[in-house]
């Protein structure tokens, strides 16, 4: 058989339909991720959701390749992120076309920015890379644009394409090596792959085979991609085994108790309203456990629109509280701490003891942009629809809660989506993991159940049971190999699971994003050979 892959990637005819075409294209492959996503969860788009986009990219510069991949970005971010624009009139006073405006600038920005050097660096790869280098390349690529997408600036690791197998826990196995980056890859090789058969096939259907040997069938590609699913699949289906595997007799299991109020948002942050949200609480509480001993009490972020650490008679309300259900009570409410350079507000996590006294504290460190501090124009673009407060203060301490019975960290809201979180409270020993949130903003199903499908991947990666409690949305209960039980969905009333804390420590825990690391690096030197072979050529008689 000959090696077609060793030879220059060949340059397919011009695609009829000119602009339109590729338009077409983007708009067909923003539609395959869309779906593939939550609350579509139409998982298999997401095997071919970048076929149109590679397809696209085919025979341009990589200065067109980025406006490409900008508007590509801005598509998907669209259609999987469409609540954003209600999120947006929420927190901003803005006439119409602004907000509009407003919402296609936070796509651009946190989405259609990076999606846009992927593209530069894949149109390096067609011009410059053998066919086998741009099918592994490309999304290497890829992985390295999500890599810094959830890293630099705000992180705004949203529906990464790896999130879109979140229903499926053989596959999902690979994260506690690789991260979400692992399955990413593979997902970004089928596109690859699968825009290398379409190629192949339309020269085939326009006999140009014969006229140019070098553009066969990509078997050796092909085999790559069935190779890494057979692993995958194969890796999957051993860790199920292994830890479906009865607990160790010295397991402690604990009864965490999680309770789901659907508290108007307005509500909470109005004074008026301060007594009877606590009063509701407290009702679901109580009639939720009436026949249960729970160790710990979850209620969600801002389940309390008011200053704990302020308002004494509402504490002492909790503390009574805890003293009679003889349970941790882990509650949000917002902080207020007076220093030397002014008063500042965090977004904060409380934990009662059954005595009613302040456990322990954790702040929110990484704070949504525009919603918790504005990192731009603080001047101009300050929220006026709510009473919400806008300019937190982020947090500077992972903080690790010894009680109940074993140590455990806490995230709050979109903090769940950023994998170096929770790691790091696993690093510094939480043996199970609580995520907090607020998902009263996303206005729909669309975003909080987008948002449970992310924490299912922090309970793979670190091999810890996760707890998530909502104020509107999705609350329930994550195991260590990401499925989801006793969860509630926009119903009033409390769930209760059991969990078994876990202390081993995984691949992904101990190295973290070294698969993303690698990626990038990758992606670095495609660029680095792209100008080096453009000056090659430039300088050549």
């Amino acid at each position: 058989m000959s090696a077609p892959f060793d030879e220059a990637c060949p340059t397919p005819p011009r695609p009829h339909g000119g602009r339109l075409y590729k338009l077409g294209l983007l708009t067909l492959g923003a539609l395959l991720y869309t779906i593939a996503c939550p609350p579509y969860d139409w998982s298999g788009a997401g095997w071919i959701a970048l076929t149109p986009f590679f397809l696209a990219l085919r025979q341009h510069t990589p200065r067109t390749g980025f406006v490409l991949g900008l508007l590509f970005g801005v598509l998907c971010c669209a259609g999987i992120g469409f609540w954003i624009y209600v999120a947006v009139t929420t927190y901003f006073a803005l006439p119409f076309p602004l907000d509009i405006l407003f919402t296609l600038f936070n796509y651009g920005l946190f989405a259609g920015v990076y999606v846009g050097l992927v593209a530069v660096l894949v149109c390096v790869l067609f011009r410059h890379g053998s066919p086998l280098l741009v099918v592994l390349g490309a999304p290497a690529v890829w992985v390295a644009g999500e890599f810094a997408r959830s890293t630099w600036f705000a992180g705004i690791a949203w529906e990464l394409l790896g999130y879109t197998q979140h229903q499926h826990p053989v596959l999902i196995q690979i994260a506690d090596i690789t991260g979400v980056y692992g399955l990413s890859y593979l997902l970004a090789l089928s596109g690859a792959v699968g825009a290398e058969i379409l190629v192949f096939l339309a020269a085939y259907a326009r006999r140009e085979t014969r006229a140019a040997p070098t553009q066969r069938f990509p078997m050796h590609a092909v085999v790559i991609l069935a190779a890494s699913v057979a692993v995958v699949v194969g890796y999957g289906a051993r860790q199920l085994r292994h830890y479906d595997a009865p607990a160790a007799p010295e397991a402690r299991p604990l009864t965490v108790a999680v309770v789901h109020a659907n508290v108007e948002s307005s509500q909470r942050w109005q004074r008026a309203h301060y007594a009877s949200t606590l009063l509701t609480y407290l009702r679901l509480t109580q009639q939720g456990i009436a026949n249960e001993q729970p160790n710990l009490i979850i209620w969600p972020e801002f389940a309390l629109g008011f200053y704990l650490d302020r308002e004494p008679m509402f504490h002492q309300q909790l503390s009574a509280f805890t003293r009679a259900t003889n349970a941790f009570l882990l509650v949000g409410a917002p902080r207020m701490d007076e220093t030397d350079t002014g008063t500042q507000s965090y977004n904060s996590a409380y934990l009662l003891s059954p005595q009613g006294e302040v456990v322990d504290v954790y702040d929110k460190i990484r704070l949504i942009p525009f919603a918790e501090y504005l990192p731009f124009a603080h001047h101009l673009l300050r929220p006026t629809r709510s009473e919400v407060p806008n300019d937190f203060t982020p947090g500077h301490r992972a903080t690790i809660f010894s009680q109940p019975h074993r140590p455990w960290g806490v995230t709050i809201c979109y903090e769940v989506t950023y994998p170096p979180m929770s790691r790091r409270l696993v690093l510094e020993g939480a043996e199970f993991l609580v995520n907090i949130s607020n998902d009263t903003w996303g206005a729909g199903e669309a975003a909080a159940a987008q948002h449970f499908s992310m924490a299912v991947f922090r309970a793979v990666e670190n091999r810890r049971p996760l707890v998530r409690a909502a104020t509107a949305g999705i609350s329930g209960f994550i195991d260590p190999v990401g499925r989801p039980y006793a969860v509630s969905a926009d119903a009033e009333g409390v769930r209760i699971g059991t969990i078994v804390p876990r202390s081993e420590l995984t691949l992904y825990a101990r190295y973290g994003d070294w698969f993303a690391l690698l990626c990038t690096a990758a992606a670095v030197l495609t660029l680095l050979s792209g100008v080096y072979q453009s000056r090659q050529a430039r300088w050549q008689p």
